[in-house]
């Protein structure tokens, strides 16, 4: 029998895995994929010169201490890009109007609706750095009902429900203001999460890309104790132990698990008895977002001769943002497009060679150039849809519906019997990010080391 058996090799997993070891417990790690990572996910170029980061790609080396020692542990910081900054970046309203303005600032909109753009963002930035937590009413309306209760314009509207697009796959009118908030909080505020530089979450990318991270950390663990391509069929939650068999024949006796996968998807594991019907209520509403990617690479930077930075927002879609993710001292240049919410949907249903085709039509509106430009000659093109993955079901976080985060805070992410729950939603720091299922990670390892040594008789401590 194990001390512990980790369901999920994903980063919060594989963390919980490894503190928990490195506390002198026995664990076992059970993977439904044919790899670690989870959402951390980095396919090799064809060309031999890098990788495509298809989930998480970006870190921050100050204010994200748990990947970054990560990083410098395994020789990867001196590999690090920086986030490109300054030069024109682009805005494309609904009707296909297309902005251009300094990289970095709000863009120009007319005079009002800039000053209650502005208005708005300040007032979220400002709440999302109080420390006391949110106002529970604020919970029970949807931040875009909440920013109407201020008096939102409505072009405001639209860049609320853009940033909620970009962070979460959901609308505006699908969260709650409070979560929302929450979120921003745990992410040191609204802005840091939009940020590009040193001040933000989007600074720095690995070459290697993320997953080498986890692949370090799973060799730091130990591969040969971490169970691959072994979805789990069954859990068992006894008084004594807990039972988990793989849909592969596998089973795992041991005193806990941790369950490492989002929350969304618990309703697709059979749990005996079953999980109390406050955390069903509760995990079975959250939402994982239609968070998606289209990474399109050249041979040269053509946008960079036009004066472009490479950024791009866009009201219309398909894609939402759109940031310059090349490696230059490899050669590969390229863009990494969001392709989230709604419209993220409906181009999630299109046909691959369609997909392709929308995305380079955007870009080559956004940018300003014509049918015979670089644009149309992509070097490699590459697609990620998060709720097409059986074992991820969308990304980043799991967002609680509108109301469940006062309501069930008292269940939401807390220990049932020997079963305890980690993940990057369940963070108060950095949540969403790799550095917040780091932290979860770690919390979780400490509620079972701490549980076993409750339970462990003290002639034998």
């Amino acid at each position: 029998m194990f001390d512990v058996v980790v369901v999920g090799a994903g980063f919060s997993g594989l963390q919980a895995a490894y503190s928990a070891q490195q506390a002198g417990l026995s664990v076992a790690v059970v993977e439904a994929r044919d790899r670690v990572g989870g959402k951390s996910w980095s396919v090799p170029l064809s060309n031999g010169r890098g990788v495509a980061d298809l989930g998480a790609a970006w870190v921050n080396d100050t204010l994200q201490p748990r990947i970054w020692s990560y990083i410098k542990r395994f020789g990867l910081d001196s590999q690090v890009v920086k986030q490109r900054l300054g030069h024109t970046a682009v805005m494309v309203t609904e009707e296909g109007q297309r902005i251009e303005f300094p990289f970095g600032i709000t863009p120009e909109f007319p005079p009002e609706q800039k000053r209650d753009l502005e208005r708005i963002r300040d007032h979220i930035q400002a709440e999302s750095l109080k420390p006391n937590g949110f106002r529970p009413e604020d919970d029970q309306v949807s931040l875009d009902q909440y920013a109407r209760n201020l008096g939102a314009h409505p072009q405001t509207l639209k860049m609320l429900n853009l940033w909620t697009r970009v962070m979460h796959g959901l609308e505006s009118t699908e969260e709650s203001a409070a979560w929302f908030i929450e979120y921003c909080r745990s992410n040191r505020g609204l802005l840091a999460i939009r940020a590009d530089d040193h001040t933000g979450g989007n600074y720095m990318r690995l070459p290697s890309g993320t997953q080498s991270i986890a692949k370090g950390i799973a060799s730091l663990f130990g591969e040969s104790k971490i169970f691959l391509s072994s979805p789990v069929a069954s859990i068992e939650n006894h008084k004594s132990q807990v039972v988990v068999t793989t849909t592969n024949g596998k089973v795992f006796h041991a005193k806990k698990a941790i369950i490492s996968i989002p929350s969304t998807m618990y309703k697709e594991l059979n749990f005996s008895p079953p999980l109390p019907e406050a955390v069903q209520t509760v995990t079975n509403c959250t939402r994982l977002g239609h968070y998606n990617k289209a990474i399109v690479l050249y041979n040269k930077p053509w946008w960079r001769e036009l004066g472009f930075n490479g950024f791009m927002m866009s009201y219309k879609g398909p894609a939402c943002v759109v940031r310059d993710t090349s490696i230059d001292d490899a050669g590969v240049y390229g863009f990494t497009c969001f392709v989230n919410g709604r419209e993220g949907e409906k181009w999630s249903q299109l046909y691959p060679h369609q997909r392709r085709k929308v995305i380079l039509d955007q870009l080559a509106a956004a940018f300003n150039v014509g049918k015979d430009s670089e644009v149309y000659r992509p070097v490699e093109f590459f697609d990620q849809i998060w709720q097409h993955e059986v074992f991820s079901r969308g990304a980043l976080a799991p967002v609680t519906a509108i109301g469940h985060l006062t309501k069930y805070a008292h269940v939401y992410g807390k220990p049932v019997g020997n079963l305890h729950f980690v993940g990057t939603e369940y963070s108060n720091d950095w949540k969403g990010y790799m550095e917040g299922a780091l932290a979860s990670g770690e919390k979780g390892a400490k509620e079972v080391i701490d549980a076993l040594t409750a339970q462990t008789p003290r002639s034998r401590l």
